[in-house]
């Protein structure tokens, strides 16, 4: 219980530390040399704005923002994109195609058969030997009762 606390403390002092840095109450220098403090606002950004500029948008976002991602998510939902990549030509080939594809749908449906039932029949011999050994150990069970009871 104490290894979490002490794990969340930690992650909130090293952001905290984080945001003093990015707002230059605390100031680093990279060379070990004290700089003027006014001159290093100027050259180096806070992190608040390294952060914006890598996401480019403003937060929160505007009325007119919001009502254009409603807008395209309406619209994917209406028209979603097209997902076929072919070519026309091969769209217009796999038409004209038509019976050689129902010639491999049946190749592999027979294909599926052969090896559902190789399955299904490694699985009876695997479960007719199992069943053996259970009756072969109920009956030396049971001799051995008979016999026991017979002394």
């Amino acid at each position: 219980m104490n290894e979490p606390r002490r794990f969340r403390f930690g992650f909130s002092f090293f952001f905290v530390i984080i945001i003093l840095i990015s707002e230059g109450f605390l100031p680093v220098s990279a060379d070990g040399a004290e700089n003027d403090g006014v001159a290093k606002k100027k050259e180096d950004p806070s992190l608040l704005k390294i952060i914006s500029g890598i996401f480019g948008k403003k937060f929160p976002p505007s009325s007119w923002e919001l009502i254009q991602g409603a807008m395209q998510k309406i619209q994917m939902k209406l028209y979603p994109p097209n997902l076929d990549f072919r070519s026309n030509s091969d769209k217009s080939n796999s038409e004209d195609k038509g019976e050689d594809k129902a010639e491999k749908v049946k190749e592999a449906a027979t294909r599926s058969l052969e090896v559902s039932k190789e399955a299904i029949e490694e699985s009876a011999k695997l479960a007719g030997g199992v069943v053996g050994e259970v009756v072969h150990k109920t009956a030396e069970k049971v001799t051995k009762q008979t016999s026991h009871d017979e002394m």
